[in-house]
């Protein structure tokens, strides 16, 4: 009889996703931990399904702590098998992942072969009784063509155990929370005859099925924002593949990590001395010490939001002893804020120009026929960062499209 095998299953840790230090080191501490406990569980390989880091090219120090970790799992004669994610997939081609994989210290298992005619046969990557292999994620949903384009006869055989990575949302396997968000790849685009279906790129846990294998995404190894942090706890699964029924069963690991305490505050109709007051009322007997504070305020304050003076909160929550602080105002807005009807059918320039020509109108001191040219200009300017630039080459760049802008209204 063929012996049952455990294996790892992670994706979704994004390291490099935070500017709060503290959240950075959290974030390779749940990292650290998950590496520990594969070491005490000793599986016969370990799945990750893309954005280990949070883009392509990572700071060299970030890179050079997770070859440290990950080549624990070398030491231990734990083999990685690797796809990149939506994040730490480069166009240009240019990714750690690559720089690592020549190191040894992981096998990336994403290796299309791309034909004639569009078509796409599947790299597959054979070790023992194991057979592996994998689709990365790209931005934009752009790795749909390569799922449209698969062809050829696998030849998986039952003497193996087949595997099947990948970084996408399904259409019609998403939790309900991502029900609004559309993608075009749905499960039946996904290879048939794999027993195990590793999928990454949605952060919360879900199992099924699809053809005769289980599928399933373990969740996000570690949450990546506001919401995910009140959602989500880091972990990761733990599968056994039964040979004699051909079945996964799936246990799921989680990370004690950090502590946190979620606090909302609806403050609809007040004005800001009493939203203050709401807030500090709401805090006060809340045991946040040690703990990450996700501090959600929501509604419509009669006043400026400034004057509530919510930093001035966060400052005095860390004087006392909070950890982390994460605010969400996103829903917090002001009665002084202008409020500018638009036709939603409209594309998103048309858009954009009549909600600022609605705004110039309001105000008779500005004649909006003197700025339009400028602010046709603006509008018509590339402002997003171009991958593999600089901080100061963006900031150089922008600096001078709005120059020549500012120069054209002179």
């Amino acid at each position: 009889m063929v012996e049952n095998i455990k294996f790892v299953h992670l994706a979704d840790l994004h390291l490099g996703a935070f500017r709060e230090k503290k959240l950075t080191d959290l974030n390779f501490k749940a990292f650290e931990l998950a590496i520990f406990k594969i070491l005490e569980i000793k599986p016969k390989f370990v799945l990750f399904s893309g954005d280990i880091f949070n883009n392509a090219m990572p700071p060299i120090e970030l890179v050079s702590k997770v070859v440290v970790e990950l080549m624990k799992l070398k030491t231990a004669e734990i083999p990685l098998f690797v796809i990149g994610g939506s994040h730490d997939y480069s166009s240009s081609g240019k990714s750690f992942l690559s720089l690592l994989e020549v190191a040894g210290v992981f096998m990336d298992v994403s290796k299309p072969k791309f034909l004639d005619k569009g078509n796409v046969e599947l790299f597959l990557y054979k070790f023992e009784n194991v057979v592996i292999s994998g689709i990365l994620g790209k931005k934009c949903g752009l790795d749909k063509n390569i799922y449209a384009n698969l062809v050829g006869d696998l030849g998986l055989s039952k003497d193996n155990f087949n595997v099947f990575m990948f970084h996408t949302m399904l259409n019609d396997f998403k939790p309900n929370f991502m029900k609004l968000v559309k993608s075009e790849v749905v499960k039946s685009y996904l290879p048939t005859g794999f027993d195990y279906y590793a999928g990454g790129h949605i952060h919360t846990f879900m199992e099924g099925s699809y053809s005769f294998g289980k599928l399933s995404y373990p969740g996000p190894l570690f949450p990546n924002n506001f919401s995910e942090l009140r959602r989500e706890t880091p972990c990761f699964n733990v599968c056994e593949f039964d040979f004699e029924i051909r079945d996964t069963k799936i246990e799921r690991v989680f990370l004690d990590v950090f502590k946190k305490v979620y606090v909302p505050v609806d403050v609809n109709e007040k004005n800001p001395v009493d939203v203050r007051e709401m807030i500090c009322d709401k805090l006060d007997g809340v045991n946040f010490v040690d703990k990450i504070l996700l501090l959600e305020i929501a509604g419509d304050v009669d006043g400026k939001i400034s004057d509530i003076g919510i930093n001035k909160i966060i400052s005095g929550l860390y004087d006392n002893g909070v950890r982390i602080v994460l605010k969400n105002t996103y829903k917090l807005t002001s009665k002084d804020l202008m409020k500018v009807d638009v036709d939603s059918t409209l594309d998103s320039k048309a858009i954009e120009e009549e909600i600022i020509s609605k705004c110039f109108n309001e105000n008779e001191e500005i004649d909006f026929q003197v700025l339009k040219p400028f602010i046709d200009s603006l509008l018509l300017l590339d402002l997003a960062r171009n991958e593999d630039e600089k901080n100061l080459q963006y900031e150089e760049r922008v600096s001078l499209a709005i120059n020549n802008c500012l120069g054209k209204l002179e």
